[in-house]
């Protein structure tokens, strides 16, 4: 009798736990091969970094310039997002194609965005204060010179060794590739947009000089 108490037991759970179980796996795993082993359009610029990081860990010359359409995207990602928080953003500003420009209506909209900003979440009743995150801002005169490069680096260029590594012109577009990448991660990592909270109940944000 135990032992067909066993049986009759575990037959339960062959259908209540382990089938189940096992399509709860294959659904992500089906999911996995979908979205995460076939690169697709993203709008998200911390993924678009990811890409142009992987790209120049690859060291292949011929894909400097996919590391430059990777770094753009991101950028004009970032200063999109910073305006579409933004209530008082106009449809021409949002439509701005120009990161650049894009920093510039942002910093007229709000003069503070130029600073640095810790972001508290404010108990009302008791006046404790809990850090919830930071804004830290693109530097508009880094952003234009970046955009410039980039932008330089999708016209063909005459007289260029090609294929020829130790060339300046690779180590040097090399250099700036990977330091625009470094850049751009530091400021998509943790760093909420000026307007996600700014003047909500309940938060307060702290300018940091």
């Amino acid at each position: 009798m135990k032992n067909l108490c066993k049986a009759i037991l575990g037959l339960i759970l062959i259908f209540v736990y382990h089938i189940p179980r096992l399509i709860y796996v294959a659904l992500l795993l089906s999911h996995a091969v979908v979205f995460n082993n076939h690169p697709t359009l993203t709008a998200n610029p911390a993924e678009h970094v990811k890409r142009a990081r992987r790209i120049l860990k690859r060291g292949r010359l011929s894909e400097l310039l996919y590391v430059a359409i990777e770094l753009r995207f991101a950028l004009e990602r970032m200063t999109q997002r910073e305006l579409m928080f933004a209530e008082m953003a106009s449809i021409r500003m949002l439509k701005e194609p120009d990161s650049s420009k894009k920093i510039a209506n942002l910093r007229r909209l709000a003069p503070a965005a130029v600073y640095g900003h810790e972001i508290y979440l404010v108990n009302k009743r008791t006046g404790e204060r809990f850090k919830w995150g930071e804004y830290k801002p693109l530097d508009r005169t880094r952003v234009a010179t970046i955009q410039g490069r980039l932008g330089d680096l999708l016209h063909p260029k005459d007289g260029l060794a090609l294929g020829i590594r130790s060339d300046p012109w690779y180590t040097s577009t090399r250099r700036f590739l990977e330091e625009t990448t470094e850049y751009l991660s530091s400021l998509c990592m943790d760093n909420l947009p000026f307007f996600a909270l700014e003047g909500v109940d309940s938060f307060e944000m702290v300018k940091v000089e």
